[in-house]
């Protein structure tokens, strides 16, 4: 009877190690998935109305198969936003619709039951981020428009020079 009790002692004391590294590599594991898919809803949210849309929303999108890839709802809800948002589909003016089911879906999944899609299509955008873009906008055309019809800011082409230069813009593009 010794003897087991010397065994078991040195079962427990070999085996209790592993035992609490691989519940701690579970744990740990888990609660790294939990966190990418919590950031990315984050930065699906924050970015949501942007425009113009901003990297961070198409890289989040394009994250969504790989962080949720156990979640077969949002997976669904992404492909259908994914169609809805080329030209040519039928569901082309119905964008809308299709991202607030796919955010709807991620919500649900975090264990935000609560957050109503009406909540989620809030957004809140300054006027003056968009004057801000606005100008930002006029001044890299005009910036545009007075180097493609230009030598240098100073000297500008000729009209068989302006064509030629035209030329090696498209062929460059």
């Amino acid at each position: 009877m010794e003897i087991l009790k010397d065994y078991g002692e040195l079962i427990s004391i070999t085996l209790i190690p592993f035992i609490l590294w691989g519940l701690g590599t579970y744990f740990q594991n888990r609660s790294a998935k939990r966190k990418a898919k919590e950031d990315l809803f984050l930065k699906l949210m924050a970015n949501r109305k942007k425009n113009p849309l901003s990297q961070d929303w198409a890289d989040a999108l394009n994250q969504i198969d790989v962080v949720f890839q156990d979640s077969q709802k949002v997976r669904s809800a992404w492909r259908a936003y994914y169609d809805s948002l080329h030209p040519d589909s039928q569901h082309f003016s119905n964008q809308n619709s299709f991202q607030l089911d796919l955010m709807s879906e991620i919500a649900q999944v975090l264990g935000y039951r609560h957050l109503r899609q009406t909540e989620i299509d809030r957004f809140y955008a300054p006027a003056f981020f968009g004057n801000q873009m606005s100008n930002q906008d006029l001044i890299f055309r005009e910036q545009l428009r007075v180097l493609t019809h230009s030598k240098n800011l100073a000297e500008p082409f000729s009209k068989k020079e302006y064509q030629k230069h035209l030329k090696e813009l498209n062929r460059k593009a």
